[in-house]
């Protein structure tokens, strides 16, 4: 005996059901006094391994551009004699 879509012997006739989402129903419920702590929160503790990286990386991004600079500028000693 195979079963049909339509011939199944379940018959519910005349009813609609309507679902929702749970994650659809109140879309900014709590938003700003739950989201926005938990946010800041998440930041903080995702800032502090970040933090020592970020600040070696500028610090030698800096040295190293004024080393560059420095390496680049003419010495006076080699055109004293050209006046």
């Amino acid at each position: 005996m195979v079963l049909q879509f339509g011939e199944l012997p379940v018959r519910i006739r005349k009813i609609v059901y309507y679902t929702l989402c749970a994650t659809h129903q109140r879309f900014w419920a709590k938003s700003i006094s739950h989201g926005l702590p938990n946010f800041l929160r998440r930041s903080m503790q995702a800032l502090v391994p970040m933090a020592p990286a970020f600040l070696s990386t500028v610090v030698i991004m800096k040295w190293a551009n004024e080393e560059y600079r420095r390496s680049k500028r003419k010495d006076r000693k080699l055109y004293e004699k050209d006046t």
